[in-house]
């Protein structure tokens, strides 16, 4: 499983409109919720800038996600986080269901794929699995809506 790397990226790339900011930066001294760290996720995943941000999605996650970032190296990261191929034109959070200490967010991402030689615009319907810890809540899984889980050994999925 560890050869296998689950990719969130495009989940981050919720916000490109927002200016760069590490999530460590803009933290608030009151417990954050699960609907926020998806928000923060998928904004530095569309923001990422250099390698250290890498840690940054690290900080996010637990479980498998976190591993993947882990075991994710320097080229990896590079090539589905920094690639600025992708622009997210809309991110809304469609559902949030809580219960015993896990939270599942649903959410639509409109993006601007900009990897071809035409641009296309794509809706894509997203669930998070997050787990809460004594540090908070983060994330567990990213999926698309509906599907049981999703791995991909290249590539991201937001």
């Amino acid at each position: 499983m560890k050869n296998l790397i689950p990719f969130l990226v495009c989940l981050a790339l919720l916000s490109s409109s927002c200016t760069k900011k590490k999530v460590e930066e803009s933290a608030p001294t009151q417990p954050v919720s699960a609907e926020e760290i998806v928000r923060n996720f998928v904004r530095l995943s569309t923001q990422a800038k250099d390698l250290p941000d890498k840690n940054g999605l690290s900080a996010l996650c637990s479980g498998d996600m976190k591993s993947a970032f882990e075991t994710m190296n320097e080229e990896q990261f590079r090539l589905f986080y920094l690639n600025g191929n992708l622009n997210i034109k809309e991110f809304k959070i469609t559902s949030v269901n809580k219960e015993d200490g896990k939270t599942k967010v649903q959410y639509q991402v409109t993006v601007e794929n900009r990897q071809g030689t035409d641009v296309t615009h794509e809706v894509n319907e997203r669930e998070a699995d997050l787990v809460e810890s004594p540090s908070g809540w983060l994330i567990e899984a990213i999926r698309p809506k509906g599907v049981d889980k999703l791995i991909f050994s290249k590539g991201m999925t937001f």
